[in-house]
């Protein structure tokens, strides 16, 4: 649940955004968000502050529901990244990004958008454990819990530097939250959950009950732990307690919790997960009275966001009530469901290049309105033509070359010529690498030519102005 991840962005981003994140320490969501937005309206703020705070805005928005002001957001935060630095538009956008199809439970997209930050070891380290963290919950929801503890760990692990210490607790509660789902996953009521076998897998990665309640009470208890950590804390600690009644407690509590902040963004993911801890504990009827309002026609189920766990959620009710064959058609459809995220999953890392670099690249793409993403494809698909140009995707796409020079600086903050060169480079390096690891020896001007360069100076200039880019 993004809860933890929004409190890290109060964290990370701190004096930059007083005027928020005070408000958020507070618990004041909703009075956070119109501060924001009047903020911004008289624009209040400037330079890097403002980056920060229109990017915790965003977070906001989504949070309290308001998904299209918070689309509207994090567009107009690509000129304020702009006007900071070029390396900033992209680690900023990935992150905005990252976050929008995470709340749309588009985990495979939002899993790509997290990796081009945490992956980039320029990207300054507080982006970068927040990137891990964001990546370690998409990962979780695509049914990979044991890469979505490397990632967690991930970010723990760059937390040991005075700029990150801060966020180390974060970190932390988001290793936490891997575990408790899959503490969740191994009981055996819950156990033909079409993601509980890879959870099996974790072995000595795992922690048992006692030890995973008692770290959570601990981390609860830490006297720097900020109030919305807390709360998250403070349910995830009463949805491993061992009686039914003590969790229908803990999830009315939260509900309350949610209701009187104005979470309303995350209402059917806390649903979801009350529902699977009430169904593990077997209080069968208040796991019913939590999902029902999730519960629409049949072909409303199916078009939601959360429709694989509804799904599965509605069979474990039926069966308990005797409804065998209902139960069964919703089992089926939640592991169709289920495997077309995973599906999803895969065909995203089968987009990526040796070198797994293209998977984010699809993604980045995404960033330009639809009328230029086919002009995106189209460079990404021919960086081994030698003839490759500006002109030529101009035409194709039936725009003038001006007006394509400036959707791609507006949106993804650079020129088309300079993403040809940017991406021809990091396919002849990640070659370079490929061919040095396994022991091999080649020409690079050989890798080159495979990737639409042929002339020694041509190679010479594009790393030049590659490596001198910022």
């Amino acid at each position: 649940m993004l809860i933890s991840l929004l409190s890290l962005s109060c964290q990370r981003i701190g004096e930059s955004a007083p005027a928020l994140t005070q408000l958020l320490q507070n618990l004041q969501i909703r009075e956070a968000a119109a501060t924001g937005r009047r903020r911004r309206e008289r624009g209040a703020s400037h330079g890097a502050d403002s980056v920060e705070e229109g990017a915790l805005l965003g977070r906001i928005l989504l949070m309290i529901g308001q998904e299209e002001l918070a689309s509207d957001v994090f567009q107009q935060q690509l000129k304020c990244y702009d006007g900071v630095s070029r390396s900033m538009v992209r680690w900023h956008s990935a992150l905005d990004q990252a976050w929008m199809f995470h709340h749309r439970r588009k985990p495979a997209r939002a899993a790509s958008c997290w990796s081009i930050v945490a992956n980039d070891h320029e990207a300054p380290a507080p982006l970068r454990v927040e990137a891990c963290c964001g990546l370690a919950l998409s990962l979780q929801v695509l049914g990979q819990p044991a890469s979505a503890l490397m990632a967690a760990r991930r970010a723990q692990s760059l937390c040991h530097t005075p700029e990150t210490a801060g966020l180390a607790g974060h970190a932390q509660a988001v290793r936490l939250e891997i575990l408790s789902r899959v503490e969740l996953l191994q009981c055996e009521e819950l156990s033909d959950h079409a993601f509980a076998e890879p959870t099996q897998e974790l072995g000595r990665d795992r922690l048992s009950a006692d030890a995973l309640i008692a770290e959570l009470q601990a981390l609860r208890s830490a006297e720097d732990t900020p109030a919305l950590l807390y709360a998250r804390l403070d349910h995830l600690t009463g949805l491993q307690a061992p009686s039914a009644p003590a969790r229908q407690e803990a999830v009315a509590a939260f509900s309350r919790w949610l209701r009187e902040h104005g979470f309303a963004g995350i209402d059917g993911t806390a649903r979801i997960e009350s529902c699977l801890a009430l169904l593990a504990a077997r209080a069968v009827p208040a796991a019913r009275e939590v999902v029902m309002p999730l519960a629409g026609s049949e072909r409303e189920i199916e078009r939601h966001p959360l429709a694989s766990d509804i799904q599965y959620c509605l069979s474990k009710i039926h069966m308990s009530e005797g409804r065998l064959g209902e139960s069964l058609r919703l089992y089926k459809r939640h592991v169709a469901q289920a495997m077309r995220v995973v599906h999803q999953a895969a065909s995203q890392r089968a987009d990526a290049s040796p070198g797994g670099a293209a998977a984010p690249q699809d993604t980045v793409g995404l960033r330009l309105p639809p009328r230029y993403r086919a002009a995106y494809r189209y460079i990404i698909e021919h960086l081994h033509d030698t003839s490759l140009s500006v002109r030529e995707i101009a035409g194709r796409l039936g725009v003038t070359e001006r007006a394509l020079q400036l959707a791609f600086r507006n949106h993804l903050g650079m020129t088309p010529a300079e993403l040809i060169r940017r991406e021809r480079v990091r396919r002849i390096e990640g070659e370079m690498e490929e061919v040095s690891a396994t022991g091999g020896r080649v020409h690079m001007l050989e890798v080159a030519s495979r990737w639409g360069i042929s002339n020694r100076s041509t190679l010479s200039n594009a790393f030049k102005l590659s490596s001198a880019r910022v």
